[in-house]
């Protein structure tokens, strides 16, 4: 059997290093298998903008042609476009060549089957095995398959999103927004969007060429330069993405970046009053309980899920929950196509609210209650996760325990989860608390219990 260790392979695809995991080579043999897999006449293809997204998506491409499928390829396109596509041309299958928020030289494969899901975990495993036995049926010389470019059915995904908002109430404020788009996949179909919103649209950094000018993941140390232009510029909101445009971070004129950790609750305010009965919303184990302070305000619930967008759409669909999302930006709303992490529904969700409430967001954002949060991370490498968590969980007393997804201790005031990453070779460590001293103590145990 191969060694495949230096990739990182989870629901949230197949991703790594480019010639040192993520190689040519290795690149084939996961199209062969995925091509071998999947069934259906065409494969949706869409992807980032890293330079080395046309090499992967060409050898990608001819992988599924040799297997006698054709090719619908978007060019470079969100994440959660091809998803929508893939779910409104009722396609069997996609795949994104993204490595999201990892650094330029990373790149990845995220698979997408019917109606736009992300592969579930059996699925990746059927992938692998085919991987793994690396015998591929011969290659089939078909005059009627093709590649056919279409950036247009990306619209597909916007028409989805203006059904769910009121887009005369947004048309009617000629909002100004700044996009900055790290250069990345939202470069061009997130201006579109605001245009079509009747925005005054001021674009930094969307021109698709790769050269992510800041960290790609937006954080609010990642968006220093953006945050000082939309304090000073005069528009009305700014927004930030990753280079697959999954995620979102909202800028607001006079705080310039909040945690990504507001974009769900601040769409969550948008959708709640509109919806009738006890709303069911998922989160995963790593998201801040502002969310469910917002839910619990209009007499819903929260349901926990594991990290990594795939999990929270199963537990969105298991308990037929209303919206959900992840704290890392990412908001998934099940009435638009795309029915994962969407940062093109976010916009809409939030511009929404601000037109509907009649207020700036800086006046929306005061309701929510404050954020005292702490994420950290360590290399993975040299370390058993296991003796991670027992040292975690020696240093803690808690009577709410959960191992869903890792180690997530609770308490009345705050938690901490310890989970190895699907997305990078690194544990990760989040606490919060309801005050920076709770937090402070927590972070401080932890630390002591590591040590």
């Amino acid at each position: 059997m191969d060694d495949f260790s230096k990739l990182m392979i989870s629901v949230s695809g197949v991703r790594g290093k480019i010639q040192d995991g993520f190689n040519p080579e290795t690149i084939l043999r996961f199209s062969r298998a995925f091509a071998t897999a999947m069934g259906g006449s065409f494969v949706v293809v869409g992807r980032d903008s890293r330079p080395s997204g046309l090499f992967v998506e060409s050898i990608l491409n001819g992988a599924i042609l040799a297997a006698g499928k054709s090719v619908l390829s978007l060019g470079i396109v969100p994440t959660p476009t091809v998803k929508a596509v893939v779910n409104a041309k009722s396609a069997e299958s996609g795949v994104i060549v993204s490595a999201s928020h990892n650094p330029m030289d990373w790149n990845a494969f995220k698979f997408v089957g019917r109606n736009g899901f992300f592969f579930s975990q059996k699925e990746i495993d059927k992938v692998m095995e085919l991987v793994n036995a690396n015998q591929f049926p011969q290659a089939i010389y078909d005059a009627n398959v093709k590649v056919d470019y279409q950036y247009d059915d990306a619209k597909l995904h916007l028409e989805s999103i203006l059904e769910r908002i009121d887009v005369l109430a947004i048309r009617k404020k000629k909002y100004k927004v700044l996009i900055d788009a790290v250069n990345g996949a939202g470069s061009n179909l997130i201006p579109e969007f605001l245009e079509m919103l009747g925005c005054d649209v001021y674009k930094m950094h969307c021109n698709p060429d790769g050269q992510f000018p800041r960290p790609a993941e937006p954080t609010e140390e990642a968006l220093v330069d953006t945050s000082a232009f939309v304090k000073s510029s005069g528009v009305d909101i700014g927004f930030a993405v990753d280079p697959d445009a999954d995620r979102l971070v909202v800028l607001t004129p006079k705080l310039g970046a909040l945690s990504e950790e507001y974009t769900v609750p601040l769409s969550l305010m948008a959708v709640l009053p509109e919806f009738i009965g006890k709303p069911k919303v998922v989160l995963n184990e790593s998201s801040s309980f502002v969310s469910d302070r917002v839910v619990k305000a209009y007499g819903g619930s929260v349901i926990r899920s594991k990290v990594g967008e795939a999990n929270v759409v199963q537990a969105m669909i298991d308990n037929k929950a209303m919206f959900g999302g992840e704290g890392n930006g990412g908001v998934i709303d099940p009435k638009i196509n795309s029915y994962g992490r969407d940062s093109l529904a976010g916009i809409g969700h939030i511009l929404h609210l601000m037109a509907k409430d009649d207020k700036p967001i800086d006046s929306i954002f005061e309701k929510l209650p404050g954020l005292f949060m702490k994420k950290t991370k360590f290399a993975r490498e040299g370390r058993e996760i296991l003796d991670v968590f027992n040292s975690i969980r020696s240093g803690f007393k808690s009577d709410q325990v959960s191992e869903i997804d890792g180690l997530r201790l609770a308490w009345d005031y705050g938690w901490i989860h310890v989970r190895p990453s699907n997305t990078e070779p690194i544990v990760r460590i989040i606490a919060e608390a309801d005050s920076a001293e709770k937090l402070n103590e927590i972070i401080h145990q932890a630390e002591k219990s590591l040590s």
